[in-house]
């Protein structure tokens, strides 16, 4: 490995430079989000906790059906056209999604705050849900914001300020102001530092982008390619980033415990750190992406990602090994009472070792230009989740609620997988059949 090191050419050790950044940063994020969370279930306990993350399920939902597939396209489209020197047609991208996010979200934002005792009452049968979504329904409108700015600051490979926009500042912001509104508020006042962190991060993010971008006017007739492009990928986030991994907890919330729905919140996120290095090495090489498959360089993007592959998998392995072998002493650090969700958070993290395990398949199809194929392995994943869903959560609960989000998120991966394989002629690992060690 070390020799593999040496002779590695200047985009290789670029890659790993950046990886490497992009690491300390999500590992700062992924620090300070545990701790926020640890906070939560301390204060809350398991009930305030269900609570809490019953409301952000909503919100969570809203914001990706808002966003409309932007995320990815202004990412690609964003990337391209700055590899090709055509500032105007990148800044047209972000005026024109922007804009369309900010209406739609404020207005999402005022209806869900408006109608939720009738969610409370009538969806969830639990009148307490009413104000902490009614306090986290604003969160629509600052989440959307927050998330559009780092993928354009990403997209012109600012990657540390990505970083830090999307998953330090509301966090830390979030951590220090929940014991003070938490105390006193009680999951309202969790919901109300979120709304402050993700605000505040929002803020900044649009303050780095205006300082970054060069002076001139937008060229606003990329309208059509970006409506073209995000059309197939709203679909395709909906389900992936939507429906998939909070629809089981809705439905456990319908179906299960307030108990249990805390303790899937908690799993569910304690999970995502098997797949931690992916969406770090993801920051760091989607625009990479973009720009050599615009450009034509068909051989220096499968050699991009299959290094980028081998090194999610090296450093995904020993994360994965925690959470099947300790699972119940980890969710322990929550709260002794979290400890019986050890077997739900190893069955969610057996999911997310085989979304490691296959690399950046959907990131690639998106920015290849192969979106409709990436809406594809969206719907072959939902309809085995929801299928296990409706199935297992009446009579395994939190068990079941885990078993379904797994069950999605492998077919997603290994479906995209196969369309890698058919669309672009190559496999994500150097050692798998097809395919041939990068160098």
């Amino acid at each position: 490995m070390i020799t593999g090191l040496r002779n590695m050419d200047s985009d290789g050790r670029e890659m790993i430079r950046s990886a490497g950044l992009a690491f300390t940063l999500r590992g700062l994020g992924a620090g300070l989000a545990f701790a926020f969370n640890v906070a939560l279930a301390r204060l809350l306990g398991a009930e305030g906790a269900g609570l809490y993350f019953t409301a952000l399920s909503v919100v969570a939902l809203a914001t990706i059906v808002v966003r409309m597939g932007l995320d990815n396209a202004m990412l690609r489209l964003i990337a391209a056209n700055v590899a090709e020197g055509n500032w105007p047609r990148a800044l047209g991208v972000y005026g024109l999604g922007m804009r369309a996010v900010a209406i739609l979200s404020l207005a999402t934002s005022v209806a869900l705050a408006v109608s939720a005792p009738l969610l409370a009452d009538h969806i969830f049968a639990k009148p307490e849900v009413t104000l902490p979504l009614r306090v986290m329904s604003l969160a629509v409108f600052t989440f959307s914001m927050m998330m559009l700015g780092a993928t354009c600051l990403k997209a012109i490979k600012h990657i540390r300020d990505a970083m830090l926009v999307s998953g330090v500042i509301y966090p830390l912001v979030g951590l220090v102001l929940i014991w003070p509104l938490a105390s006193q508020f009680g999951p309202a006042g969790a919901c109300l530092a979120y709304l402050l962190g993700t605000g505040l991060s929002a803020g900044i993010g649009h303050i780095v982008w205006t300082r970054s971008r060069p002076a001139g006017a937008p060229d606003f007739a990329v309208g059509p390619d970006l409506r073209q492009s995000a059309a197939p990928l709203w679909l395709m986030t909906v389900i992936t980033t939507g429906v998939m991994p909070w629809a089981p907890l809705l439905l456990l919330g319908i179906w299960g415990t307030t108990e249990e729905a805390g303790l899937y919140g908690a799993a569910n996120r304690l999970s995502l750190l098997v797949s931690f290095f992916l969406v770090a090495v993801n920051t760091v090489v989607a625009p990479h992406f973009a720009a050599l498959y615009k450009q034509g360089k068909m051989a220096k993007l499968k050699r991009t990602v299959q290094r980028a592959s081998v090194l999610i998998l090296t450093l995904s392995s020993p994360m994965l090994l925690v959470l099947l072998v300790a699972n119940s002493c980890v969710m322990s650090l929550f709260g002794p009472e979290f400890a019986k969700g050890g077997t739900a958070l190893a069955i969610l993290a057996v999911g997310q070792a085989v979304s490691a395990a296959v690399g950046s398949v959907n990131l690639l199809l998106m920015m290849s230009g192969h979106e409709r194929e990436a809406r594809n392995t969206a719907l072959i994943g939902v309809v085995v989740m929801l299928a296990c869903a409706v199935t297992l959560i009446p009579a395994w609960g939190l068990i079941g609620a885990a078993t379904a989000t797994s069950a999605g998120v492998i077919c997603v991966n290994l479906s995209a997988l196969c369309y890698v394989r058919v669309r672009l002629g190559f496999l994500t690992l150097p050692f798998w059949p097809g395919g041939k060690a990068a160098q």
